[in-house]
């Protein structure tokens, strides 16, 4: 475990606590509207939080989408920042409020944040290093920034960033569209709010989530959009969204401190993106500076110890903010301030409630453990006959369900809901279920969830759902984690093939990660469903070439096998210590 020392009150292997620049001034000022020319001649508007004391300083940039004076208004990990000797520099992004241009999501980010970042360092108020930091989309400008590698930019802190793979998580999962994209676009509007409160988004059903086809969504919700029709024109992984990614980890330069909670909403993007630099990184500072944390938080981090009823205990909330300024101390401000000896990976284990410390990640010696799903053919619902254990299937029937779009599986909650009861979907006979006897002792589930299934379709194309779920003895089962693909894409996201009706293949896919201790008396249970409605778009089974245009409903009979010839089976990473 955790070698370092804690301070007072800190949990033994959580991010160390330390020293932080001292606070040279309480007070700071707000410089307006700076206008930050582009290599195309739009000017981006840029406010600065700045110190009252002479200068040049380090520079922390915060790009978004967001409107630059929500963010800069009332965050105190910002006027901690300024009170310690840095700028912080907040800027709306191209076609956002006081910004000129036009705004389409991601595309624009790699040039703009480097131009904005060189830009900075030429001003007399900068003494040449800057950072980057923010949350969600705002997290995400310092990868698309960092991307281009501007000589300046010598440090990021991107908090619950979606990963560097526009098909990996937003706004596509497993060649399935994540319909909240379609409530951001409703919120955002053009240039400003359409809706009063944009934070409560991604958490209530939307009427337009129904639209068919789901290019027709905007229609639907009564708005209009210059980028959603262009995204809809491209139902597989090619050229045009390459271009939005930025997963070009041996040209990046950039230490990176990875911060993410396991229900974050965008929580692959963390553990990816970390774990790519740490192997790939243009530089050995890049690849030995990646830092990662991950704590029992949804998209919103280190604000609760408790979701949904869940207990995560006293040290759920940690001292985040003060590890980001010294995380930037050192990379900003040359401080040997010790964290580059401290271990690279901060992980809160739920059920065991405690921060493990770490070498890597994926954690050292890792087990990939095999647990094979089984049935006597009536799988169906949580109050079926599926089972889940280690031991391999013999001669085992099959189990079946239909699919239909026009009735597709929802779930009634929302993306920030963490740990919540999984039971009321599990009640439909189109969710199979299989659990595990009850465990006589804990076991550590800790890493990626990859999900190997033998199944076959009536349909030309459907969807394949997977859920993770940690059962407890007064039967709640609290979601751990999700996978899904889209069946066309089981070869190839780029080149998609439909289906043979009624041929079995192996469908391997992840369902991203999970750090759980399954406590003794709990079950482990595996749900496997072709909808996860309204959270993403819902295949239409017709296998058109573009299932975004497309609103031909097809009904599907599906079968899932689990005998020795088709061992569908998900595989756990299981921590023995």
């Amino acid at each position: 475990m955790n070698k370092d020392v804690p301070a007072e009150n800190a949990s033994p292997g959580e991010p160390p606590r330390g020293d932080i620049s001292p606070r040279v001034t309480s007070e700071t000022r707000v410089q307006h509207n700076l206008r930050v020319p582009m290599r195309d001649g739009v000017e981006l508007s840029l406010d600065l939080i700045r110190p009252d004391i002479e200068g040049p300083l380090p520079v922390v940039l915060v790009r978004t989408p967001y409107d630059k004076v929500m963010e800069r208004s009332g965050k105190e990990a910002y006027e901690k920042l300024a009170q310690r000797g840095y700028i912080i520099a907040v800027q709306d992004v191209r076609g956002r409020f006081n910004s000129d241009g036009e705004f389409f999501p991601y595309f624009n980010e790699h040039d703009d944040g480097y131009d904005t970042v060189e830009w900075i360092a030429a001003q007399d108020w900068c003494d040449g290093n800057i950072g980057m930091t923010g949350g969600s989309y705002v997290g995400q400008t310092p990868w698309f920034a960092a991307s281009r590698r501007p000589p300046h930019l010598k440090a990021i802190a991107p908090i619950v960033s979606p990963p560097g793979n526009l098909w990996r998580n937003e706004p596509v999962y497993g060649g399935a569209f994540l319909l909240g994209m379609g409530e951001w676009l409703v919120g955002m509007g053009l240039r400003s709010w359409q809706v009063g409160e944009f934070m409560t988004i991604f958490s209530e059903q939307q009427d337009y989530f129904e639209a068919l086809p789901l290019a027709t969504l905007p229609e639907r919700a009564g708005t209009t959009s210059t980028w959603w029709p262009e995204l809809m024109k491209h139902p597989t992984f090619d050229d045009f969204w390459k271009q939005g990614s930025y997963d070009n980890w041996s040209e990046i330069a950039a230490p990176a401190l990875n911060i993410t909670g396991w229900w974050d909403m965008n929580f692959p993007g963390a553990p990816l993106n970390f774990e790519n630099m740490r192997r790939e990184g243009a530089t050995p500072d890049a690849r030995n500076g990646q830092k990662l944390v991950i704590g029992p938080w949804p998209h919103w981090v280190n604000n609760h110890r408790s979701r949904n009823g869940v207990d995560f205990g006293e040290h759920a909330i940690i001292e985040l903010d003060d590890y980001i300024t010294r995380f930037f101390d050192r990379w900003l401000k040359g401080k040997r301030n010790g964290i580059d000896d401290e271990k690279p990976v901060y992980i809160f284990v739920l059920g065991a409630n405690e921060w493990w410390a770490e070498d890597s990640w994926p954690l050292p010696g890792t087990e990939e453990v095999p647990f094979h799903l089984h049935s006597g053919g009536s799988a169906n619902s949580l109050k079926g006959d599926g089972g889940l254990s280690t031991a391999e299937p013999a001669d085992e029937p099959a189990d079946t369900y239909t699919y239909d779009p026009a009735d597709p599986v929802r779930i009634l909650w929302g993306l920030h809901d963490g740990p919540v009861d999984d039971r009321i979907p599990s009640t439909r006979d189109d969710v199979l279920c299989y659990t595990s006897e009850e465990l006589s002792e804990p076991l550590d589930v800790v890493g990626w969830v990859t999900m190997k299934l033998w199944a076959s379709s009536s349909a030309l194309d459907t969807d394949w759902h997977a859920r993770l779920v940690d059962v407890h003895p007064d039967g709640s089962a609290r979601f751990l984690c999700h996978g899904i693909l889209r069946a066309r894409f089981r070869n190839s996201f780029e080149k998609p093939e439909l289906l043979e009706p009624g041929k079995p293949y192996l469908f391997e896919f992840t369902m991203n990660a999970t750090g759980n201790r399954f406590l003794p008396g709990h079950r482990i249970r595996l749900e496997l469903t072709s909808s996860w409605f309204t959270q993403y778009d819902r295949n239409t089974n017709s296998g058109a070439d573009n299932p975004f245009m497309d609103d031909q409903l097809v009904v599907a009979e599906q079968t899932v096998y689990h005998d020795a010839e088709h061992p569908s089976h998900v595989v756990l990473p299981v921590i023995r210590r």
